[in-house]
């Protein structure tokens, strides 16, 4: 990624977040992979190269690019808990069914 880009994607992640912890990936297939950091948790957005480019001329493109990684903020805020299999519900017991006698049956 050329130091233009990441200029470019430090003021625009900057503008929506200062505690965004940011670092770009390995790219593939001519898309920018960004890994997003906050406390609750991260996620990694994918942007087409192209749009990256065309986001340097501002405007538009830059607005599209700054609402994409908006939603990957979004993605991490908006996540829930892990969900945990090994704890169980408490189950309660609830002793024995009804009366029971001896052995006339219970009744008297």
């Amino acid at each position: 990624m050329a130091q233009e880009d990441q200029e470019l994607l430090r003021s625009v992640i900057r503008s929506i977040d200062k505690k965004i912890a940011w670092e770009p990936l390995s790219s593939k297939d001519d898309k920018v992979r960004i890994n997003l950091r906050l406390a609750q948790g991260e996620t990694v957005v994918e942007i087409p190269s192209e749009e990256v480019e065309e986001a340097h001329d501002g405007g538009v493109a830059r607005n599209k690019l700054r609402e994409r990684l908006k939603r990957g903020k979004k993605r991490i805020l908006d996540a829930g808990p892990p969900y945990m299999p090994w704890v169980l519900p408490k189950i309660e017991p609830i002793g024995a069914p009804g009366p029971r006698g001896g052995w006339g049956g219970g009744r008297r």
